[in-house]
């Protein structure tokens, strides 16, 4: 199997930001600032066809290349990770999928995954998805935490998916963004596709595919250092980086978002804002509608308990 080429285009707010760092937030597969490091020393990064040196600080514009060795075995682990089991019978479960873990694996991070979580937990997980992703039926970005379902055969996994595809999976997320909206209501219709320069990125534009995110704004803080807002968001599409696309496009970022929001370093936070917090769907067992909800992640409650000191 040859070896994975990755190739960005750095924009203008990672402007003079660390090689490791800037790779580090901006790659959507998961893998370390270390990782990242040993790359560099095996020549397996190059900015504009150069070699580089680890404390390289990045140009607006720069090419940046990585090639990912393929692993020697391809054969998945499986690691004795806690995991937040919700709820399980014979066709399907549901966590509650912490912060910082990435869904599946892929080149740069082999172990350490959710998946090789879930071959420890369940003896049984569909096969749809391919041998990566075993279970998977949909998956959560690396650092959005919150419920998730995971498919324990091939037919709930069918199942499962006709239901995303038509619609009747609900989901609800929270989370806290950046300014206040323009409306407490919305129904964010915007196609989304590929960044066609920065290509870790999605955004809007006219030929990507049907996206549509629904909010409601539940609070607002005005504090000295700004205006920040809670949402209920209800994603009706699924594409990638969805809700965090749409909620940039109007002008309130998730808080800590390093892709979409450009001063989310200054708040200070381990992961970006956002969660998924209710999820309803028929059960492919017996047909009935399932519905569980988990409480905010400490993350967050923490950003908003220094909300409500800055707002006082």
């Amino acid at each position: 199997m040859p070896n994975e080429i990755i190739e960005l285009t750095v924009p203008e707010e990672c402007y003079l930001e660390r090689i490791d760092r800037f790779l580090s937030q901006s790659l959507e597969i998961d893998t370390s600032r270390n990782h990242i490091q040993r790359l560099i020393r095996d020549n397996n990064i190059t900015a504009n066809g150069k070699e580089i040196k680890q404390n390289y600080k990045v140009k607006t514009n720069d090419i940046i290349r990585i090639e990912l060795p393929t692993p020697q075995k391809l054969k998945l682990e499986r690691e004795n990770t806690p995991l937040d089991i919700i709820y399980e019978d014979n066709s399907i479960a549901v966590i509650n999928k912490p912060s910082g873990i990435v869904v599946h694996p892929g080149p740069g991070h082999w172990n350490k995954t959710l998946v090789n979580a879930l071959l420890y937990h369940f003896n049984d997980l569909s096969s749809i998805g391919g041998i990566l992703r075993p279970g998977i039926v949909h998956r959560l970005d690396k650092d959005t935490c919150g419920l998730m379902i995971i498919a324990k055969n091939d037919q709930s996994h069918r199942f499962i998916v006709e239901e995303f595809s038509h619609r009747r999976v609900i989901k609800r997320y929270s989370a806290i963004v950046v300014e206040k909206p323009k409306s407490d209501h919305e129904i964010i219709d915007k196609p989304i596709g590929r960044h066609p320069k920065y290509r870790h990125k999605m955004t809007i534009m006219p030929d990507g595919k049907d996206s549509v995110t629904e909010y409601y704004l539940k609070r607002i803080w005005n504090t000295g250092n700004g205006i920040y807002s809670f949402m209920d968001i209800f994603p009706h599409t699924g594409r990638t980086h969805q809700i965090r696309v749409h909620l940039s496009s109007n002008g309130t970022p998730v808080v800590g978002d390093p892709i979409y929001s450009k001063k989310w370093q200054s708040h200070k936070v381990p992961f970006l804002l956002l969660a998924s917090t209710y999820l309803e769907f028929t059960n492919p067992e017996n047909n009935e509608r399932l519905s569980f909800e988990t409480p905010l992640p400490e993350h967050i409650e923490n950003f908003i308990k220094k909300l409500d000191k800055l707002s006082l």
